[in-house]
């Protein structure tokens, strides 16, 4: 019998093509698998290092960032690239497998990492962390109240650059008619302006029983606004400008319902009237809230003094008063006029000094003055402090909280997120483990590099970017 090998050859030729396409598929397999498990450890290590995020930062101001000093009082890229290594060579280690099999068949090894860019809250003049404050309004109050909100904020905020009370000077107009009166003694006691202007030096005391206001110092050298800040590589990804009209009201918003002021305030903070520090940016509490009490005080005396300078039932009284003062001092006709008007200036003070109690114990009074809302009687000038007093009524009109809310909007944007960060700088450094904490270490986005070496041979590089917004 005659035996032939065409059979055997053909399986030979035939097993040497498959055995390379195995051997092919194999390599390809263990060269995507390398790479899949370098993908899945990097995202692990970047997800790592972006859930140690300060927890006193988000419980207290809804804000995600990593405080790259990690409590102690070095910060920095350094810092990150060395957590994230520790990350990454955990997720690389084969000892740790399930509890039926302890391995790896691809044996990643950790080569090199690096955070080659960073992004801080203090970059760009605060803006990064301008946008997560306007993110984190929208998610407590929702859209549908924001958008009642903004309208309101507009509207008030338009009525009040319509007014221009803020650009009319009432001392300018005093000085001018005590000018014209020099020489003439009309401080005499059947004057009920008398002594009205003599208090302007004391405001907050001529006001208020300052007992009760806080006395808390605010050292401002050690805060965000007065210091070099660490910079980063500045604000990314930018969907809608921070700076826009609808996100400064968003922002102040923000303010308001994060920060305490005079009307709302538990006294535990670093400062009690932190809006107040916001507007002023003093030293002293009392120094802020005098400021923002001064300012008020003088749009109600714009208010105050444009009305009653029009008004004749107001201007009746005066002039029957300035008869007996002209007839007493023998004061020609022209003086005549310009005492009525420095005794209606004073008038008008006297009310505005009315308006600002009733501001501070939580009533409201309009914008524009009106007959129905003057509350004081000339007679009250001889005392205004006793008779300058709250109505025990909300009112209507515009609130403290309203005025501040417009005081923000039209401050220098600039300052304004600066000095914000400067009270969750010092409210943070009261909490356990946060003594050194400081805004310009803490990042929002990261950018890192990292180099793996798996048991094929093959060596991958994979870089990843990440950040705590939703639409990076």
């Amino acid at each position: 019998m005659k035996y032939r090998g065409t059979i055997t050859v053909f399986l030979s030729l035939i097993l040497t093509l498959m055995l390379s396409l195995i051997m092919a598929v194999l390599e390809s397999a263990i060269y995507h698998g390398e790479r899949m498990k370098t993908e899945m450890i990097m995202d692990m290590g970047m997800d790592s290092i972006f859930a140690e995020y300060n927890r006193m930062l988000l419980s207290r101001y809804d804000l995600y960032f990593i405080d790259t000093s990690y409590g102690t009082e070095r910060s920095g890229m350094n810092e990150v690239s060395g957590h994230l290594k520790h990350y990454l060579e955990k997720n690389c280690d084969t000892s740790k497998g399930s509890f039926l099999f302890r391995g790896d068949f691809f044996d990643m090894k950790l080569q090199s990492e690096e955070v080659m860019d960073i992004s801080y809250a203090s970059d760009s003049t605060g803006r990064v962390f301008k946008r997560q404050a306007i993110e984190a309004i929208k998610d407590i109050y929702g859209i549908s109240v924001l958008d009642s909100l903004i309208e309101k904020v507009k509207k008030d905020a338009d009525d009040y650059k319509d007014s221009d009370f803020e650009n009319k000077d009432m001392d300018a107009k005093q000085a001018e008619l005590e000018e014209k009166l020099a020489g003439i003694d009309y401080k005499i006691p059947d004057n009920p302006a008398a002594g009205v202007f003599d208090e302007k030096a004391g405001i907050l005391d001529f006001i208020m029983d300052t007992s009760g206001v806080s006395k808390k110092h605010i050292d401002v050298s050690k805060l965000a606004s007065h210091r070099k800040l660490n910079t980063g590589s500045g604000i990314k990804a930018v969907r809608e400008d921070p700076d826009s009209y609808i996100n400064e009201i968003l922002f102040d918003e923000y303010i308001m319902n994060k920060c305490s002021d005079y009307l709302d305030n538990d006294g535990h903070d670093a400062s009690s009237y932190e809006t107040e520090y916001i507007l002023q940016g003093k030293n002293t509490d009392i120094a802020n809230f005098r400021g923002v009490t001064a300012k008020l005080l003088a749009l109600r005396y714009a208010a105050c003094a444009v009305y009653i300078m029009k008004c004749e039932e107001k201007r009746k009284p005066v002039e029957a008063v300035v008869e007996v003062i002209a007839a007493f001092l023998s004061i020609p006709p022209d003086a005549s006029k310009y005492l009525a008007d420095l005794i209606l200036l004073a008038w008008a003070y006297g009310e505005s000094v009315n308006d600002v109690v009733r501001l501070l114990a939580g009533e409201r009074v309009p914008l524009v003055k009106t007959d129905e809302d003057w509350k004081m009687p000339l007679y009250g000038l001889l005392s205004i402090k006793a008779n300058a007093r709250p109505t025990g009524q909300k009112g209507t009109g515009f609130s403290y909280d309203d005025y501040l809310r417009v005081f923000l909007l039209l401050m220098n944007r600039n300052d304004k997120v600066m000095r914000t960060m400067d009270v969750v700088e010092m409210n943070l450094r009261l909490t356990d483990g946060n003594r050194n904490f400081r805004i310009d270490d803490c990042a929002e986005y990261v950018d890192a590099y990292a180099v793996f070496k798996g048991r094929g041979g093959y060596e991958f590089g994979i870089k990843r970017e990440q950040s705590y917004l939703p639409d990076f």
